[in-house]
């Protein structure tokens, strides 16, 4: 009985009731200085057992066309699977081909045991590290007026950087899919290395039950993109 209650206690603390569901995509237009070059999907592919954990499939994916596609082509691909309780990774693999720059990599995360298999080399990590792709869905099951100054880990090949969440509520943006009321959630860097506070990602969520990502701002290899949610679909 003993047990029982625990396991109960700690799926209320993690919540399992996600605002999200299997088959939900999100479609974005996709912008670089302004100028409209891409899209953008977020998808919650299915429910998969990765490493005996039940994990949230979900897959984000860039691609550019009409000139910007001749200019510098962009097909990034990115799929996660989150633990379904918790929504932090248990693994990660990128196919990024953007202009000449092409890398493709999987990493497996044992939160629990406190480590990362990332390219047959194992490194440690705390419990909780994201991607910081999963942080698009982690967020969006959080009270995200608590998180503000939190620290979160992120882990990038085989590089774990601290950052500083900051958060700003109440404001308003217009996207292709409508006008929505959000909060701006921007991880900041936090060492002493030499891009010291410069953000590489904001995410605008709406303030509603659903926390749907309306706005990210993405640093990328050639510049930074800009996607606006265009169109939801289940």
């Amino acid at each position: 009985m003993r047990s029982f209650i625990l396991i109960l206690s700690f799926s209320f603390l993690w919540g399992t009731n996600v605002p999200f569901k299997v088959g939900e995509t999100l479609k974005y237009k996709a912008s670089f200085s302004g100028i409209d070059a891409a899209t953008g999907r977020l998808q919650v592919l299915g429910i998969e057992t990765i490493n005996d954990v039940s994990t949230y499939h979900v897959r984000f994916s860039a691609n550019t066309h009409g000139f910007a596609n001749f200019l510098f082509p962009i097909r990034d691909v990115i799929d996660l699977w989150l633990d379904e309780n918790s929504l932090a990774p248990v693994r990660v693999k990128k196919d990024i081909s953007e202009g000449k720059y092409k890398k493709k990599s999987e990493s497996d995360l044992f939160q629990d045991q406190g480590f990362a298999i990332v390219r047959d080399d194992t490194i440690t990590i705390g419990m909780g590290t994201h991607s910081p792709y999963s942080l698009f869905y982690f967020f969006r099951n959080k009270d995200l007026s608590k998180i503000d100054g939190q620290i979160f880990s992120t882990i990038e090949g085989k590089r774990i950087t601290p950052l500083e969440m900051q958060v700003t509520d109440g404001i308003k943006i217009g996207v292709p899919m409508g006008e929505f009321n959000c909060t701006k959630v921007t991880p900041m860097r936090i060492d002493k290395k030499k891009f010291k506070n410069e953000a590489t990602m904001s995410i605008w969520f709406t303030n509603d039950e659903h926390r749907y990502p309306v706005q990210i701002w993405l640093k990328m290899k050639f510049g930074a993109f800009v996607l606006k949610l265009e169109e939801i679909s289940n």
